[in-house]
């Protein structure tokens, strides 16, 4: 049976096929590391799923301290990964911005929790995997016992100024149909998190992002299996971290065909 596609693995096919087959081949094609403010922001979000909503607790401080939580602990998560300097300078920048962040986010809490974070889900049946950033539960319209189980993204980069961004839509449609494989239970709506922008949208789950996902999964299967993919045009050639051999098969293929 083949491994199942990581949903990264389409994130990554979006941004351009041959990054699928040079990580294949064992090149690293990722960011060496996030920026320290995009991990505080990430592990800030995350701890949202701990906080209980009482009408006394004061959600700037919590996030106050869930930062300085993150701050102190991220050394240890990521070691020589996180430079000490640039973390303190992106912690004050946070701070600066919690108070509106959290009257931004304050609105939105009731979407984003009760919440489990940082769930693996895999299915052999479908070839698909991947670590799901949160999973919300949330009453329904058939009361307390029939919870929606909602799949969330977190994305420390800008939203666009309506919606969401098109990758972010299909890995929500992969994420959707692994839950549904595992809870036996349709899973019509996602959530993308913007805590850089105390952005919280909701997404529903189209048919044809869905099928979009499934064809995406197909390819990159035939990718990792050596399948050289064509280089699209629309490539973000300039920002590559294998430009250079990408360009040497593409000399090389010319001049065959």
């Amino acid at each position: 049976m083949l491994p199942p596609v990581r949903i990264s693995e389409i994130s990554l096919y979006l941004r351009c096929p041959r990054l699928v087959y040079f990580q294949a081949m064992g090149r690293s094609v990722w960011p060496k590391a996030e920026s320290p403010k995009n991990l505080l922001l990430r592990e800030v979000a995350l701890s949202l799923s701990e906080f209980e909503p009482d009408g006394e607790t004061d959600l700037v401080a919590w996030l106050l301290g869930a930062l300085d939580r993150a701050e102190a602990e991220l050394p240890i998560i990521w070691g020589e990964g996180v430079n000490q300097h640039d973390l303190r300078v992106a912690a004050g920048e946070i701070r600066e911005a919690l108070p509106e962040i959290a009257s931004k986010l304050s609105p939105k809490l009731e979407l984003l929790i009760p919440s489990e974070v940082e769930v693996d889900l895999r299915s052999d049946r479908l070839g698909l995997s991947g670590r799901l950033d949160r999973i919300v539960s949330r009453a329904g319209d058939g009361g307390p016992k029939e919870r929606d189980i909602i799949p969330s993204l977190i994305k420390t980069d800008n939203p666009p100024e309506t919606g969401v961004w098109r990758s972010d839509r299909l890995r929500l449609a992969g994420y959707a149909i692994l839950l549904e494989d595992e809870l036996k239970r349709r899973v019509d709506r996602g959530i993308v998190e913007y805590p850089r922008a105390g952005e919280v949208r909701e997404v529903e789950i189209r048919s044809s992002d869905r099928r979009r996902v499934l064809r995406i999964r197909d390819r990159v299967r035939l990718i990792n299996g050596g399948k050289l993919p064509d280089r699209p045009r629309e490539a973000p050639c300039e920002r590559c971290p294998v430009l250079e051999t990408c360009e040497t098969r593409h000399t090389l293929a010319s001049k065959f065909f």
